[in-house]
């Protein structure tokens, strides 16, 4: 009987079971298991054997694009030049202008029975005061303002609302300095094309800022916009910053270069 039911385990694909008087089951059963135990040996030998060979060819492949990655940090640096020194430090200007009021605000939170505001506790990562810490920095972290509160399906609805505010009401230039871009460009004084200029703004937005004004002969009511100053370093210095940082993320991870960061 024991023959027969060891031919129908064969028949299954089961190793035969033969029974000897002088051998205790147990030992049959431990080769049984030894030798069913060998296909699974060979495959995680084949595929520890494949994980290592595509690891192998990946940090082949970052070893040679490093040579082009550094070459590109380093034409990106010469190409933005002292600008990209002046943006650091005003980068710098900025956290530690928004982390003042950041403070200020917590302090005064805290001598309250209210508590500390939820929006608080997040420091410069809040709604309020990234949108502040963004429209210190500039154009190019406006726009990025702007492009957060244009895609309420990509980011919380608490920083959709606070980031409407780039759109229209960035900080303002003084008009000081308008005035001596408005002399530049026409070239000749103010008061022989304009009658009025008004020295509060329309709008202000990332890039340029509107103000009203009335033409002088024709007496008729005109907007003037006006780019603000050193715009063009600000944003060749941002925009190198970005370049270098998708660059790196492109090195680290080569599955984003799908993505197009560059």
């Amino acid at each position: 009987m024991a023959v027969v039911a060891s031919f129908r385990g064969v028949a299954h694909g089961r190793l035969p079971l033969f029974h000897h008087p002088q051998l205790p089951a147990g030992s049959i059963s431990a080769a049984q298991r030894k030798l069913t135990r060998r296909p699974n040996g060979l495959t995680l030998v084949a595929r520890y054997s494949q994980t290592q060979d595509f690891f192998t060819s990946r940090l082949q492949d970052r070893i040679e694009n490093l040579p082009k990655l550094v070459e590109d940090i380093v034409q990106t640096s010469i190409n933005t030049g002292p600008r990209g020194a002046l943006r650091l430090a005003q980068g710098i200007q900025a956290i530690i202008g928004v982390g003042g009021e950041w403070l200020s605000d917590v302090s005064k939170s805290t001598n309250s029975s209210a508590g500390l505001p939820t929006q608080m506790q997040l420091g410069l990562l809040s709604p309020l005061y990234l949108r502040k810490l963004f429209e210190r920095m500039g154009a190019t972290y406006v726009k990025l303002g702007q492009f957060i509160a244009s895609a309420p399906t990509l980011f919380p609805p608490e920083y959709v609302q606070e980031f409407q505010y780039c759109f229209d009401r960035a900080p303002a230039v003084p008009f000081e300095e308008i005035n001596i871009i408005l002399r530049a460009e026409l070239g000749r004084p103010i008061d022989t094309v304009y009658e009025y200029v008004d020295p509060t703004p329309i709008a202000s937005a990332s890039i340029a800022q509107v103000h009203g004004a009335r033409l002088r002969g024709s007496q008729e009511d005109v907007v003037i916009k006006v780019l603000k100053p050193g715009i063009e370093d600000i944003l060749v210095a941002d925009l190198n910053f970005v370049y270098v940082v998708a660059r790196i993320l492109e090195y680290v991870n080569p599955e984003l270069s799908r993505a197009s960061l560059c």
